[in-house]
């Protein structure tokens, strides 16, 4: 009897953890690219629980969502989005109007979701290209136009930015405040130092586990107070 009454209890926790997880709530604010107005009435879904919720008139909104959902963001006037959520942090969400060219500055792509941002480089790197595989005489032809042109120079050049901010933020979703500060007693001043000093690089955030990742950090946590 003792041990049935123990199976549910760890049940019964089981599924109130459970719905305590899904209850939690993602917040965020809804913006226009360029010029950074709030956006009121733009719809958002979760695409795993096809929840929706509209954004208010501050262009604030708030929905049910977990760690890895997908959020569907439209507005009437703008391009759709989506956003993946990888932390609880509040979500400021950037659309881009119908139409409307962006010119790309390190402000704008920062402010760019990650779709918009992939959609960006895909654009600018296919703007960029100076040769092609040629389906009919085969080998590969260089168009000295698209090589010395100011447009072709002008997207190289924003490819190259596009692709340093999709790496920065490959970078800032693993190495993160809350994982360094369970591993180390920073805090304040003293752990935005060591995220600037000790940041590791794409290529070893690519290739490391998380395991890796938590020695990495402990090892330069020990480099860290050395040089204090």
């Amino acid at each position: 009897m003792k041990i049935l009454q123990t199976i549910l209890s760890c049940l019964l926790i089981t599924l109130m953890s459970g719905h305590l997880v899904a209850q939690e709530k993602t917040k965020g604010i809804i913006m226009e690219l360029v010029s950074g107005e709030k956006i009121e009435a733009a719809q958002i879904q979760n695409l795993r629980t096809k929840a929706e919720v509209q954004t208010n008139r501050d262009g604030s909104f708030a929905i049910d969502a977990n760690i890895n959902d997908l959020l569907l963001i439209k507005a009437v006037g703008y391009e759709q989005d989506t956003v993946f959520i990888y932390d609880t942090s509040l979500r400021r969400v950037y659309l881009n109007r119908m139409n409307n060219v962006i010119e790309l500055s390190e402000v704008v792509v920062e402010r760019m979701t990650d779709s918009r941002l992939a959609a960006e480089i895909q654009r600018e790197k296919t703007l960029g290209k100076y040769s092609d595989a040629s389906q009919n005489r085969g080998g590969v032809r260089i168009s000295p136009s698209r090589i010395f042109s100011k447009e072709g120079k002008q997207a190289r050049s924003n490819y190259k930015l596009l692709i340093a901010e999709r790496e920065k933020r490959a970078v800032d979703r693993k190495f993160t405040e809350n994982l360094i500060k369970e591993l180390t007693p920073l805090n304040g001043s003293d752990l935005a130092l060591f995220k600037e000093r000790f940041r590791p690089s794409y290529k070893f955030i690519q290739n490391s586990s998380q395991e890796t990742l938590k020695v990495y950090i402990m090892d330069s946590y020990k480099k860290f107070n050395e040089k204090k």
